[in-house]
């Protein structure tokens, strides 16, 4: 076993738990190679410790870019398809892009079929122009490699459709990056999820929505609705709560053993605003994005496995009354 690999499976194991954490309090923006990239990426400091974060190395050589093509094409025929010339072209206009070393070479290990892409170029320069860094690019290409295959005036217009809904800068480049996926979407589908979402929320409240939880343009509307009138009806909380919640990351069971849990332990009654009772429950933020850990500290200074244990006897009820 080599000593990066070695230190990689030792960080893997170091590193889960912290991220699932990270997972629980909304942080985590449901990138699949998320964990992957933070061991790949330590791991690269740890044994090549002379790159620094976020330098850029231009001595890629073809002798490099062939020994990790080799080692792709053992593990996947279809990578014949990409000569040795074009795999270094793609890997030098990267490097030249300012996409970071460490994250070019987690690209060709973790997440190489960008190099099947017979658009890479343009599609990279479209997002450019658009004002996308190199780390950005890096970030779409990972969660969205087929994006090399499509046709760049083709993405352009979509982008120029998503910069017109968010309108500033900050709002469209954030709401792109924590969300690749949306550039999958047409904008058909995009406009209509968005009027529907502006049925239970305002304009600027559905844009800000779709930045914190990316998948509510995705997810089954059904499902949305279900979350929704459990926390307005059943829980009796407002909408701009919800915004800034992170609630849509999470499932509706885990809303309803949240408040089950508060409710039942004195921390939780639903406000009847009509007879002028003050609001002292937790924020919904709290309540649904704490990890077990902290959330079953701050609200009875229990520990994680007595709320765990809650959540299964808990999951067993709702079951029973299906």
């Amino acid at each position: 076993m080599s000593l990066f690999f070695g230190r990689r499976c030792l960080l893997q194991r170091i590193m889960s738990p912290l991220l699932r954490d990270l997972d629980k309090c909304g942080q985590q923006q449901n990138n699949p190679f998320l964990l992957q990239y933070h061991v790949y990426y330590l791991c690269l400091k740890s044994c090549h410790s002379k790159t620094q974060p976020g330098e850029i190395v231009k001595n890629w050589t073809p002798d490099i870019v062939n020994g990790i093509l080799e080692k792709l094409r053992s593990e996947d025929k279809t990578f014949y398809s990409v000569s040795l010339k074009e795999a270094f072209e793609k890997v030098r206009f990267l490097s030249n892009a300012k996409v970071p070393h460490d994250r070019i070479e987690f690209l060709l290990n973790e997440a190489p079929h960008f190099l099947q892409g017979c658009n890479m170029e343009p599609v990279v320069k479209v997002l450019q122009d658009h004002g996308f860094k190199g780390p950005h690019i890096c970030d779409i290409l990972i969660s969205s490699g087929s994006i090399t295959k499509e046709d760049p005036s083709e993405l352009s217009a979509l982008l120029m459709f998503l910069r017109k809904i968010y309108r500033t800068d900050r709002k469209f480049i954030k709401a792109i990056t924590s969300s690749p996926g949306i550039l999958s979407v047409i904008p058909d589908k995009i406009n209509a999820r968005l009027k529907t979402l502006q049925e239970l929320f305002k304009s600027d409240d559905v844009l800000e929505l779709t930045i914190k939880s990316p998948q509510i343009i995705f997810e089954d509307f059904e499902t949305i609705q279900e979350k929704f009138d459990y926390v307005y009806h059943t829980m009796g909380i407002s909408q701009r709560q919800m915004v800034f919640s992170n609630m849509f990351n999470y499932s509706l069971r885990h809303i309803q053993t949240r408040h089950a849990f508060l409710e039942r332990a004195g921390f939780f009654k639903k406000i009847k605003k009509d007879k002028g009772e003050i609001n002292t429950n937790p924020l919904l933020q709290d309540i649904v994005g704490l990890s077990d850990k902290t959330f079953a500290r701050k609200f009875g200074d229990m520990t994680e496995q007595d709320y765990q244990t809650f959540a299964k006897y808990f999951a067993l009820e709702i079951e029973n009354m299906e």
